[in-house]
């Protein structure tokens, strides 16, 4: 028997966090990136100088203009800003329309012919401004074109500032459930530019305190009293929000970095989250979104936690329940439809549904869960506790 030699693939991506206000930065970081010549060279980053060149030290300008996807809702809050920071002459800019229905194949086939209608090559930026779903669509083109361009995120929503422009996933929605087409492709670069939370309706910012909370039952306890406090305009502080962002990036950080293809203890990064995607599912991604979803995933997940034995209190999430002000009235009597679109997660493994649980706060796990009726009698209560 002739033994071949193994293929060895080393995992080199490095994604930059940057938290200025100042969207001029992003632009810099663009011009300095080479895909081509940067592949077998991975840089050494001084984490000091906000603006990182060439690995050779020169700044090597991107092949034509950048191509720049930027959510419509954004666009018109901050369009003096954004085209100061990216000039005309070296962006084309696709504006997409907000909300969930725009991750769909039809939007991405769309993105993929407006970058195709001018200059590009392998080195060519891809620039995603907007919340999750403009993140989530650019990200899974930037994957897509040419086989990788390199990727630039500025995520102008609070959710997406602590969740999901960080960790390198992207994707779009399809029948069978969400996120179910997409790939792992990381942005060279996120910059945190949190002027764009100004104008930031108060439904987002609850949407993105979601996030938060679940970094508080599976990392960090003192998450729980922060959120709440981000959830408030009147405890609202720039260095609370600071600190919310930057520990928040270094919580997913630190569990994607061991786990970038969640094969592990990336799934904890899923709490709540099963139960969320089924509800958003029901609803055809139109009145509840992603992180008022996750927000009822929490509760029922808890109650799941504490069914099996664990001391798991969803107190710090029905205080905000007031903030949240969910109408679940038309899904209270579909609780069979909900357990059934939980079984077309893509996380689950053979016919189990694979759950984000915590044992304390603090502490999760993942657990397989074969009792539909223990998932109904979650929904239920989640139903009672919050209508």
């Amino acid at each position: 028997m002739l033994k071949l030699p193994s293929l060895i693939i080393t995992d080199r991506d490095e994604s930059r966090f940057l938290l200025f206000d100042d969207l001029h930065l992003l632009w810099d970081h663009a011009r300095g990136t080479d895909l081509l010549e940067t592949a077998d060279k991975p840089a050494a980053v001084d984490a000091s100088d906000p603006v990182a060149g060439s690995p050779d030290g020169g700044a090597v300008k991107p092949a034509g203009q950048a191509v720049l996807i930027v959510d419509e809702n954004v666009m018109s809050a901050h369009r003096e800003r954004i085209t100061a920071a990216f000039p005309e002459d070296m962006v084309r800019c696709f504006e997409v329309p907000s909300g969930e229905e725009s991750k769909s194949i039809a939007m991405w086939n769309r993105v993929m012919d407006f970058a195709f209608s001018g200059p590009l090559k392998r080195n060519t930026p891809l620039i995603a401004i907007g919340g999750g779903v403009t993140g989530d669509l650019a990200g899974f083109a930037a994957a897509s074109l040419m086989r990788g361009l390199p990727l630039f995120h500025v995520p102008t929503t609070l959710l997406a500032m602590v969740d999901s422009a960080i960790g390198g996933k992207t994707g779009i929605n399809h029948a069978f459930g969400k996120n179910t087409i997409g790939a792992f492709y990381h942005p060279r670069t996120v910059l945190f530019d949190t002027a764009f939370l100004e104008t930031l309706p108060q439904r987002e910012w609850i949407c993105g305190i979601s996030e938060v909370l679940k970094y508080g039952y599976i990392a960090d306890p003192d998450l729980l009293e922060d959120g709440a406090a981000l959830a408030d305009p009147a405890t609202r502080t720039p260095e609370l929000l600071q600190h919310v962002i930057e520990r928040s990036v270094r919580i997913k950080s630190d569990v994607v970095a061991t786990d970038a293809r969640e094969a592990g203890r990336r799934a904890w990064l899923n709490f709540g989250h099963t139960f969320g995607h089924a509800l958003e599912a029901l609803d055809n991604y139109r009145n509840i979104n992603h992180g008022e979803a996750v927000y009822a995933g929490m509760i029922a997940a808890l109650f799941v936690s504490r069914r099996l034995g664990y001391e798991a209190s969803d107190e710090s999430l029905l205080q905000l329940k007031g903030k949240y002000r969910l109408d679940l009235g038309p899904y209270t009597s579909r609780t069979d439809e909900l357990v059934t679109l939980m079984t077309h997660d893509k996380k689950n493994r053979d016919k189990d549904i694979r759950l984000v649980l915590v044992s304390a706060h603090g502490n999760p796990l993942v657990t397989s869960v074969s009792d539909i009726s223990l998932l109904q009698e979650a929904w239920k209560y989640t139903f009672d506790v919050l209508t």
